[in-house]
């Protein structure tokens, strides 16, 4: 995927503005150039002003015109001057040697035109100096708003809808924002953020719904036991009286109560374990394989060996570190091997073998195989029970939760021509 470059708002922003700074520039000094123009074209001759004058002339008489005078714009000297008559120039020239003259007024030009001329004229004046500043209020204006609208409204849009979302505790949408700078990488955030809270809630209402199937199969299979005892209590109570149960009938019905009994405990006490999983913390720590291994297959060949089984093993070669927690390897692989020495005839098979990021480790026996109902519920946390004391559901159970804990878990086959395999997965 080609890598696209990160923009920042701040370089976005300051882009924007200079681009906008920039045109009203360049807008007001083109107006400007424009009404100077416009008013060079109301008056041409801008280097020249009207005078108006009066003067005595040789014979005594005092007259009024004016006269049109070229600025230089150093000290002007006026050789001649061609008196003006309403505004027509005289043909007559005055010496001015000698003559007292004063100025009555001063016109640049403007005030020889017509008054539509004059208020052009004004207007151009104003112009340059509204409209650059119209200009720049308009373009700041246009600015602002077009970088809200396209930098920023989209991610606050995207970012609103998803807390609306979340408010309403629905997270089955995604945050898509295409932008590439801080609200996007804030809107890829919030997606992330979000789909964790999914998974999280996720794994919560697994738990939950976890729990809940316990305590209903709890509920279901503790009944068994208790309505044996419940039973042969009262056929001893009812038989007892009329005393018509020999001494071996009632012993053989005591010892019926006591396996009831002892089989309640068992199931009470491997639901005490499950209860108390949710408290185990896993710690995993670097662990040479050429170490854990042997050590391992020594004690579980020891438990084969006091059952009267044979432990065969393969994978021991595995070298390099792993990281485990080896009490919980441990605790798994006794509970799956407890069920593999119940079941099988003679042997047990154990192979160790990495998997990727992943222990894979196989214990299969030789036995008669998982009966139809446990693996019909093999992806069930709760395992049905594969004899009368519930040593294969609730040992699987646990064992199950241990490898989820450990970041794998537990999977169930019947092997050909006949027995049982358990393969767990340990992130390692």
């Amino acid at each position: 995927m080609e890598h696209v470059r990160q923009k920042s708002l701040k370089t976005e922003f300051f882009t924007a503005v200079s681009v906008t700074l920039l045109a009203v520039v360049l807008a007001s000094a083109v107006t400007v150039w424009g009404c100077l123009r416009f008013q060079k074209w109301l008056v041409p001759d801008t280097n020249y002003v009207m005078i108006n004058v009066s003067y005595r002339t040789l014979d005594g008489m005092e007259e009024q015109g004016a006269t049109r005078v070229e600025i230089d714009g150093g000290e002007q000297k006026i050789s001649y001057l061609k008196i003006a008559e309403n505004g027509v120039p005289a043909t007559e020239t005055i010496d001015p040697s000698g003559l007292t003259l004063s100025v009555e007024s001063l016109d640049y030009g403007i005030g020889w035109k017509g008054p539509r001329r004059k208020l052009a004229y004004i207007m151009a004046g104003a112009a340059m100096g509204l409209l650059p500043a119209a200009y720049s209020a308009a373009g700041f204006f246009l600015c602002a708003l077009r970088f809200y609208r396209r930098k920023l409204a989209p991610g606050i849009t995207v970012l609103d809808e998803a807390t609306r979302h979340i408010s309403d505790r629905d997270l089955d949408f995604t945050v898509d924002c295409s932008l590439e700078n801080e609200l996007g990488r804030l809107c890829r955030s919030f997606e992330e953020m979000r789909r964790t809270l999914k998974e999280t809630y996720q794994e919560l209402w697994k738990i939950i719904e976890e729990k809940k199937l316990i305590q209903a199969s709890i509920a279901h299979d503790l009944r068994n036991p208790i309505a044996i005892i419940e039973g042969y209590t009262e056929y001893l109570q009812l038989h007892l009286q009329s005393d018509d149960l020999t001494p071996q009938e009632t012993l053989e019905i005591a010892s019926r109560i006591d396996s009831a009994a002892k089989r309640l405990e068992r199931y009470t006490e491997s639901v005490r374990e499950i209860s108390q999983l949710d408290d185990i913390e896993i710690a995993p720590l670097q662990i040479p394989a050429e170490e854990l291994i042997p050590d391992l297959t020594a004690d579980l060949t020891l438990m084969a060996k006091e059952s009267g089984k044979t432990l065969r093993t393969t994978g021991q070669n595995l070298s390099g570190p792993l990281s485990i927690d080896a009490p919980i390897l441990y605790r798994i692989l006794e509970n799956i091997l407890n069920n593999a020495l119940r079941f099988s005839a003679e042997e047990i098979q154990l192979s160790f073998s990495l998997q990727g990021r992943k222990l894979a480790v196989s214990v299969a026996d030789d036995g008669c195989g998982f009966p139809e109902e446990v693996l019909q519920g093999r992806n069930r946390l709760l395992m049905p029970a594969a004899d009368e004391n519930g040593h294969c559901g609730m040992g699987l159970t646990i064992s199950r939760l241990l490898c989820q804990k450990h970041g794998g878990g537990l999977e169930l086959r019947n092997r050909e021509p006949h027995g049982a395999e358990v393969k767990i997965f340990l992130e390692v």
